[in-house]
């Protein structure tokens, strides 16, 4: 699961980057960045779920996974409301890994 997460985030942060390089707006690199985004939070999302339902997660990792989620969330807003300024999805995914 982390290998996969980590890969979705990378992914996201690369590709908001290339967007970001780019003068005009190259919506494939943006949708890119938007799917693997959404891939990590359902990731994030299952992993709750099911740690959830085993009974083997600790209020830290609540904590840490339901940050995590929001974070996603937040990326998410962030590219459809970006103007290029800064590559704002690598710089709010920077602290998940």
């Amino acid at each position: 699961m982390k290998n996969e997460l980590t890969d979705k985030i990378d992914t996201a942060k690369r590709a908001c980057l290339r967007c970001y390089k780019q003068k005009k707006h190259e919506l494939e690199e943006k949708e890119i960045a938007k799917q693997n985004i959404r891939q990590a939070f359902t990731i994030l999302n299952e992993t709750y779920d099911k740690k959830r339902k085993d009974d083997t997660i600790t209020s830290d990792q609540i904590n840490s996974l339901k940050k995590a989620k929001t974070l996603c969330l937040d990326a998410l807003e962030a590219c459809e409301t970006c103007s290029k300024e800064k590559p704002k999805i690598k710089e709010m995914l920077s602290i998940i890994k």
